[in-house]
């Protein structure tokens, strides 16, 4: 059985056990999905968070009606890895998607030479392509998917969305995300635009919102920056404040529409954020000890998953979640049964988390040697694992040991002082490598 006979085999074991559990569930009573993926945000830049001068009025309204989970953590610091681990929920060492672009051919860039860059992105989408998108699932079970905003794998209509603004090809502008990337920027049509078309065809939707803020160009407009440049330490961090209050604005538009159109309490918002971010207070758009990076700054979030009358709210701060918990999550809400490969858990089982108490990250390269990702540690700048409040950081060339419950901005090494525990938690990396090779290893 080749390649593509093996995923249309998961397709449609997939879509036979969905069609039994959505036979129970009518059209009317499945839920839209609106999945929030804030880009190159601190951990702390909201006002639910805590920020004492960022003012992130819509998106506290949702976390504060939702499951929030404060120590939420990115399957990988960088976008694209975070991104397909998102889609599939697969550690970016699974997906072979490790880093944002192929390692190029010797003689050869990526903007210059267009052919071989295009050449090698299918490339590297190819495992990533093997894979079982939730999207897909989502899809398949008579959902409208829309993909707005980031987009690395090529075109995203053949990895599950019924609409895109992405087009993916190289030749007209296309890397991660060309014409999405215009969603919540400059445009919400496409929104709007899914919304009725659900509507009129009586049919569920679920909506990519990969949104391209905060992430530079820290660009907002003047009204926004000018509440923050007289009370922010410097210009680029006061321009990138400004661009957190432009992200919550969009995230505020999309609930208003679906309330006029009298669906927002039959719509789950999913939030997370695909990396971390701290400004570099000299350099504009330009960021310090975070984005990839294995630090707290660069892999924690917060995570919630909101749903009027269906979910409690709840605020928790001790417990872990993943990224890698989405994907399941937002297919046993709508009604349907995750693929296998799918090991996360459902966000809406706190205690199921709290039982695990554990989550792993990946750290690479931004560029992929695409001839060697059967080999984990080319490229690696790290692996961890954080276990309850201890976290191990193993690096290539030494291992850091953090106690976040003392320590939540990762500043201590420990290491040295408590080699048994070092000990403890490098064993169970190498359990969860060992547990979770690479596609084409399985």
């Amino acid at each position: 059985m080749n390649k593509h006979m093996r995923k249309k085999f998961r397709l449609n074991v997939l879509l036979l056990a969905g069609l039994f559990i959505a036979n129970i569930m009518s059209a009317v009573d499945r839920p839209n999905v609106v999945f929030i993926i804030s880009d190159d945000q601190g951990w702390d830049d909201y006002g639910f968070m805590g920020h004492e001068h960022i003012k992130t009025p819509h998106l506290d309204k949702l976390a504060g009606e939702g499951l929030l989970y404060e120590r939420g953590y990115v399957t990988a610091p960088l976008c694209r890895p975070s991104l397909a681990s998102l889609a599939t929920g697969l550690y970016p060492h699974e997906t072979g998607i490790r880093g944002n672009d192929p390692v190029m051919p010797k003689g050869t860039h990526k903007f210059k030479n267009k052919e071989e860059f295009a050449r090698m992105r299918t490339r590297m989408t190819a495992p990533f392509s093997e894979c079982v998108t939730f999207i897909e699932a989502l899809r398949d079970n008579g959902y409208l998917t829309l993909q707005t905003g980031k987009w690395w794998e090529e075109n995203p209509l053949d990895h599950g969305f019924t609409d895109a603004m992405t087009h993916g090809d190289v030749f007209k502008g296309g890397r991660h995300g060309d014409n999405g990337l215009a969603i919540g920027r400059t445009t919400m049509r496409p929104f709007h635009k899914i919304v009725d078309k659900a509507q009129s065809q009586g049919k569920p939707f679920f909506m990519w919102y990969g949104v391209y803020l905060p992430h530079f160009p820290h660009n907002a407009p003047d009204r926004l920056y000018n509440k923050y440049k007289d009370i922010a330490p410097d210009e680029p961090t006061a321009r990138y404040w400004a661009n957190v209050e432009w992200f919550d604005e969009g995230c505020g538009q999309i609930v208003q529409h679906l309330k006029e159109k009298g669906l927002y309490e039959n719509t789950i918002f999913v939030f997370t954020c695909d990396n971390g971010w701290v400004q570099n207070p000299k350099k504009k758009e330009r960021s310090v000890r975070s984005k990839r990076e294995p630090t707290e700054a660069g892999i924690r979030t917060p995570i919630f998953v909101t749903h009027s009358g269906s979910i409690d709210p709840l605020r928790d701060n001790t417990t872990l979640a993943s990224n890698l918990d989405i994907a399941p999550t937002i297919l046993r809400a709508c009604g349907i049964e995750p693929p296998a490969a799918m090991k996360g858990l459902d966000l809406r089982n706190p205690e199921a988390l709290n039982e695990r108490d554990r989550i792993f990250v990946d750290v690479y390269a931004h560029d992929s040697d695409l001839d060697k990702l059967n080999n984990l540690k080319d490229g690696l700048k790290a692996w961890v694992v954080i276990d309850g409040w201890d976290k191990l950081i193993m690096r290539p060339s030494r291992k850091e040991l953090y106690d976040l419950k003392k320590d939540p901005d990762d500043r201590n090494n420990l290491a040295s002082e408590n080699p048994q525990k070092v000990k403890e938690l490098s064993r169970m990396i190498d359990t969860w490598v060992k547990e979770t090779p690479p596609l084409t290893q399985k």
